[in-house]
Parts: structure tokens; sequence; C-alpha cells
């Protein structure tokens, strides 16, 4: 990639993602949304009879269907044009479009879910033999049927429709205050300049080999969430209380098991993971007593946590030769697979170059009945490569599920969004280790990414999960949630996962109001089910275990066409039960061992 950010139109083209795939001219992005208004008026007039009868259930059915999938191309495209350059009024007005036909259409569609509700199971039975053709969208109708319990009446789900920008106030405040309003100040650099502190500088200042300018950063930042402590509390405080409000309001017994009950996920899964990672502390606190003595401090403290063991490995990889190596590294899913990925590489799926304007980070979204698209924002770091593979993974379930379901069971769902992925991480890694196998430099450095990855993604996110469910239960119960009670709480989790290794900051702290996921609802717990899922299947691939392979397609290939958890028991894996999480913290434990013997 060039060292100069180019501007959008000097980006050559088989470095940008092919739009017309979707739509072949901008006209036709024009005629789907009108389309999708005509559909909608369709939609609205027959909505009053939907339950009538089983034909006037199929038909309203098939064309609420027929309609969103037209939706995701109107968006997909749109989104496509504008996150290229997001400072273009042309690709901003065309997602103002989008935007708009979207709402529009979720409006309009509002009723589908309550009508299906009022209907009985035998009014449904009946249904379903009345017309045979209804039985495509069975799992659908009993999905959303089975919440039957926990739906109010229309007139009801219409005053919480109108109040739930006020539920989110919340959640928008404390982003507002933590995005525009929170201002870390100045700091003098390592080399005595004066920079502005950001979360941005802020992360690299974490890797900096000056203990001291660590030290300076994490304190400055600390001080400026210390001194909004009472406000960020009053805004958690508010969105857990009205979470718990919103599960009683629903005849749920909490909110971890309304947030949980619309996938099925048992509550145990998630106590599951808590107490087994619990189990598995000393295998980290092990990992930062090494880290300790290695880097040679006499203190470690948690911004210590993140400074490079391998300062310089030497690996950098531009973006066809990053090709070349996440096709190797990928070659265990199989001939199918790697034809796929050579389909992506070539057909322009991927946006690769950044440009001046282009939305950052990385991220793929699948247009069903075109293809998956890719985002990237390369610079010929591993981490770029990283970030294909992982991104692949997303588009290659995608390619999987859109062969073998139809559009309304392709949106696979949030709770195994992230296997493919990190499973694709773990088998460039695997890839990586192998290759550089004679080069300690590399190797280490690859295992540090692997490990630290490892923790930031399974045991920092089961002590946010473990924090979370806390203030919810305290809430419940009637506490009162304070700044320090939830300092005090997230502060012993943190010392309770970390170690004696590490030691406690010489300051207050109020880390527990710098992380947005605790507005995002019983989230967290996913990110690291996910990795300990993934890392155990990419163990039992790599191992040639029987079946491992193909079961994996399976669950590539199931979308949502079946609870979460019965999908990835199509995988080989019962996430009721522990013994993934004990597989995954043996992989990582024999990374560590690595580790400490390379270096």
């Amino acid at each position: 990639m060039a060292k100069k950010q180019l501007t959008r139109a000097e980006v050559p083209e088989a470095l940008t993602w092919n739009v017309t795939d979707i739509f072949t001219t901008e006209a036709d992005f024009k005629k789907a949304i009108q389309q999708v208004e005509k559909q909608i008026v369709e939609i609205q007039a027959n909505s009053k009879h939907m339950t009538e009868s089983a034909t006037q259930l199929l038909t309203l059915t098939e064309l609420l269907y027929e309609s969103e999938e037209l939706l995701m191309k109107v968006y997909g495209y749109a989104a496509r044009v504008n996150d290229g350059d997001t400072a273009d009024p042309h690709g901003n007005d065309l997602m103002n479009q989008a935007l708009l036909i979207v709402n529009k259409w979720e409006a309009a569609v509002s009723f589908y879910d309550p009508k299906i509700t009022q209907l009985s199971a035998a009014q449904l039975d009946q249904f379903l033999d009345d017309k045979p053709e209804l039985k495509r969208y069975e799992f659908n109708l009993r999905r959303i049927q089975e919440q039957a319990a926990h739906t109010l009446t229309p007139a009801e789900e219409k005053l919480l429709a109108q109040l739930q920008p006020a539920i989110d106030d919340a959640s928008d405040i404390s982003s507002k205050l933590d995005d525009a309003d929170l201002d870390f100040g100045m700091i003098k650099d390592e080399n005595g300049e004066e920079v502005q502190l950001t979360n941005a500088t802020a992360s690299e200042f974490a890797t900096s080999a000056d203990q001291d300018m660590r030290m300076r950063a994490s304190k400055q930042v600390a001080k400026a969430y210390r001194s909004m402590r009472n406000t960020f509390g009053a805004t958690l405080k508010s969105h857990v209380h009205a979470q718990n409000i919103l599960a009683t309001i629903r005849h749920f017994d909490s909110a971890r098991q309304m947030n949980l009950a619309d996938q099925k996920i048992p509550e145990a899964v998630y106590d599951t993971l808590i107490n087994t990672t619990h189990e598995h502390l000393d295998l980290m606190h092990d990992y930062y007593a090494f880290r300790k003595a290695y880097l040679g401090l006499d203190h470690m403290y948690q911004f210590d946590r993140h400074v490079p063991l391998v300062a310089d490995a030497k690996l950098s990889l531009a973006f066809e030769e990053g090709k070349k190596v996440t096709m190797a590294a990928l070659a265990p899913l199989g001939k199918d697979y790697q034809n796929y990925l050579q389909e992506e590489f070539e057909q322009r799926w991927i946006d690769a170059a950044e440009n001046k304007g282009k939305r950052s980070g990385g991220y793929e979204d699948d247009v069903y009945g075109v293809h998956p698209y890719i985002l990237l924002n390369w610079n010929d770091i591993y981490d770029s490569t990283s970030t294909l593979a992982h991104e692949s993974g997303h588009a290659l379930q995608s390619v999987y599920t859109d062969k073998a379901q139809p559009f309304w069971y392709s949106q696979y769902p949030i709770f195994i969004a992230e296997i493919a992925s990190t499973l694709n991480e773990s088998l460039l890694n695997h890839y990586m280790l192998e290759k550089y196998a004679d080069d300690p430099q590399i190797k280490a450095f690859i295992l540090t990414q692997d490990v630290d990855n490892f923790i930031g993604t399974v045991y920092r996110q089961t002590l946010f999960a473990e924090f979370e469910h806390f203030i919810y239960t305290e809430d419940a119960k009637g506490t009162t949630l304070t700044p320090d009670l939830m300092a005090d709480k997230f502060n012993g989790l943190f010392k309770e996962y970390n170690g004696d290794a590490v030691t406690d900051l010489p300051w207050k702290d109020d880390t527990w109001a710098q992380i947005p996921h605790f507005y995002y609802d019983y989230y967290v717990y996913q990110y690291a089910t996910s990795k300990a899922i993934a890392t155990a299947l990419a163990d039992d691939i790599i191992s040639g275990k029987p079946g491992a392979l193909e079961n994996y397609k399976k669950f590539l290939s199931a979308g949502a066409s079946n609870y979460p958890v019965e999908i990835v028991k199509q995988a080989g894996v019962d996430v009721t039960k522990r013994d993934y999480l004990d597989q995954a913290f043996k992989i990582f434990g024999e990374e560590v061992e690595e580790l400490k013997r390379i270096l």
C-alpha cells in the first residue's frame, strides 16, 4: 500500500469493492427504493387480515421477507458508497435515502411479531396444516410465538416503543460524555513535546518502553474519568434500573433472563463461563508473573500489561502477500473453502486501501443474493493480515449460509457471529508459528499476540460479564449503584483476575466508567464464549479430529435456522457444559509455556 494517504479517486479500482454487483446503476438503486415503497403500502393493506387465514399469513410473510431482502440490497449499496468516502456528500445522500426507507419499513412491519404471538399454538398448527408452504417459515414463527408470555398488548407495545428513546437516553448521554465532552488534556511525550492526550494516543503510550510515560498517561486518563464519575455512575445506574423495570414489565425473572431468552441461551452458559474462568485464573497469574520478570519491573501495574515483549518483529506484509498467507493458513478448511476465498480475493469483495474520508477499522457485511463485502484499512503490519483472516471468516460463514439457507434464515445470531472469524485468527497464528519455527523473535511476537488476544477476549470479557451481572443483581435487590460501590467491585475483580504480579494502582480508579459495553445489555459474555469455542474448534481441525471439519461446515451453513446452542452443537461443542472452556484454557496455558521457553 502507498505511504501517502490517497483520495478515493486515486485508489486503484482493484483495491475497491464492486458495488455494481448489487445494482448496475444508481438508477437501479432508486428503482429498488420505489419498489420497497410499494411493498410497504401492500404490507400495510394486508396487515389487518394477516391472521385470519393460513393464506393471508403466507401472503404477508412472503411479502415481508421479499421486501426485507430488497431493502438489505438498498442499504448495502448505499453503505458501500458512503463508507468508501464518508466526506463525499453524494455518498451521504445515498445513505440518508437508505436509512429513511429502512426506518419506514421497520415502522410498517412492527405489527408482525405481536400478531404472531396472539395466535394460539393450535391455530398456528392448523395454519401449517392448511398451507404447507408456511412450513418454510416454521422455525421463525414458533420462535416469535414462544415470546407470547413476554409480549404485551398492542397498545402497551406501542407505548413502550414511544418510550424507547427515553430509555436509551442514559446510553446516549454516557456516549456523548465519553466521546465529545471528556478532555484528557495535554501531556508531554517521551521526547518532551506537548501532545493532545486522546483515547488513541493513550493506547499508543500504553505500549511505550518508558514506564513513567505509561504511568503519566494512564493517571491522566484516570483523573479525567474520576472527575466525571458521578455523571457516569448516574447514567449507568439509570440504564441498569430501566432494564430491570423492562424485565418486570415483560414478565421475566431478571434482566439477564430477558436478554438471553430471545435466542434461548440457558443462563447456566453464563454462569459456567464465569465459574470455569475462575478455576483457570492461575494461568493468567503465571503469565503476568513472567511478564513482570521478563520486563524487569519492580512493580507491574495494569497499564504495563500491553508493553510488547518483542519490540520489533520485522513482520511486514503487503496486501498481496497478506492474501497469500491467509490462503495458505486457511488450507485446513478444505478446497471448497479456499475456492470461495479465492473468489473473495479476485472478484473485488474487499475494499482494502486506506483513503481520505474512508470509514475506519474493518468489517464484513453480507448482501444476500449477491455476496459479502469486506472493509479494510491496510497498512502492511501483521494486524492487517489478521484482520483479513478475521473478516474473511465472517464473509465465508455468510457464503456457506447463503448457499444453504433462504433469506429469512441467513442472518446468523450474535452468539455465534464471532466464532468463524476468531477461528480463522487461530489458524493464521498456527500457520505463522510453523512458518517461522526457526525465527524465535517472530515466533515470540505471534505467540504474544495470541496470548494477549486470549486474555483480552476471554478473561477480560468474562470479568466484564461478572461485573455486569453484579450491578444488575444489586439494583434488582434495591441497592443503590453508587460510584464507590461499582468501583470497589470492579477493582476487586481486577485484582482477583490479574493476580499478585499486578500491583494496585497508586491512585483511585474508575475503569468501570470507561466501558461502553455495559450499555449493551448482557452482550460481552458472547465475546468470551465465541473465542473459547473457536479456540477449541481450531484445535480439533488442526489435529485432524475425525468429523471436526465436516461438523464445522454444517455449523457454517446453519445460519439462523435453529437456536444458537443447537447450531454450535452441530460443530461438536456443547456450550451448556464446560469442556470447550477447559480445552481453550489448556491451549492458552500451552502457548504461555511455549512463549516462556522461547524468551
